[in-house]
């Protein structure tokens, strides 16, 4: 008796492997000209019955002009079903994303079809709680990688506020960093150090107001310390690197910080 448990155990197990195991492997949906915007969902389906998905996206003309979100949890299937399920645990401060009780559809071509006809392997996410996912083809094995250019800032007063936003540095100061925030035209400009543990801390007593004024020749920052302003040309502006210039000329160049 239990040599028959064992044995139905056994291939009850092989049976579950057998449903799913084409299943394993990684989906991509892509979108864009990867130039100066695109969308792009990752999702990979491990053989231990796991799954991690980034959602990312990029904007040249949007404040903040990057996206990345992420999501995992386990996963099971049912013939063309997959089912993901995401823990309370799964939910942290970097996978965002609850993917819950979504649900994909398998599709690939029959091995019966003989014809010419090019049918990509994919899933079809046709359930879910995160509602720019629902609807979405990921193609199995695509793996798109997107390549931005960095270009020299601006040809528009926005474009300016999406480059300037983040958060920035420079090359040889390593304890202090240089923080612009924009909400509409106005924004807030903050400087932190770290201290002797290695946690940032605030340096302005207050933050500073900023705005981003049109120049004869670009731009310029215009800080209000409390009804002090002091303006900075914007000499140089990219997807990474940033050059002011104060009034007698001295230049300050910071590096972006990618998080």
């Amino acid at each position: 008796m239990k040599y028959l448990l064992s044995l139905l155990t056994i291939l009850l197990g092989l049976t579950l492997t057998a449903q799913s195991i084409e299943h394993v492997g990684s989906y991509e949906f892509y979108t864009g000209n990867s130039d100066s915007h695109f969308l792009r969902d990752y999702l990979t389906l491990n053989p231990d019955g796991t799954f991690l998905l980034l959602s990312e996206s990029y904007n040249e003309e949007t404040m903040p002009r990057e996206r990345k979100e992420y999501g995992k949890g386990t996963w099971t299937s049912d013939k063309r079903l997959i089912f993901l399920k995401a823990e309370e645990n799964d939910i942290d401060e970097k996978h965002v994303l609850n993917l819950n009780n979504t649900k994909l559809r398998f599709d690939t071509k029959s091995p019966r079809d003989n014809s010419n006809r090019d049918i990509k392997t994919s899933v079809i996410i046709f359930d879910t709680e995160i509602f720019w996912l629902k609807g979405r083809t990921l193609i199995k094995g695509a793996n798109t990688t997107p390549i931005i250019k960095n270009k020299e800032c601006c040809k528009t007063m926005w474009q300016a506020h999406s480059y300037l936003n983040g958060k920035w540095k420079k090359k040889n100061e390593n304890n202090k960093e240089y923080h612009y925030s924009f909400k509409e035209e106005e924004g807030v400009f903050n400087v932190y150090k770290k201290n002797e543990e290695g946690v940032l801390e605030e340096v302005n007593k207050s933050p500073v107001t900023i705005k981003i004024l049109k120049a004869e020749d670009g731009y310029m920052i215009e800080q209000d310390f409390e009804g002090l302003k002091i303006n900075l040309a914007i000499k140089y502006l990219d997807n990474t690197k940033l050059i002011l210039v104060r009034r007698d000329g001295k230049e300050s160049i910071l590096y972006r910080i990618i998080e």
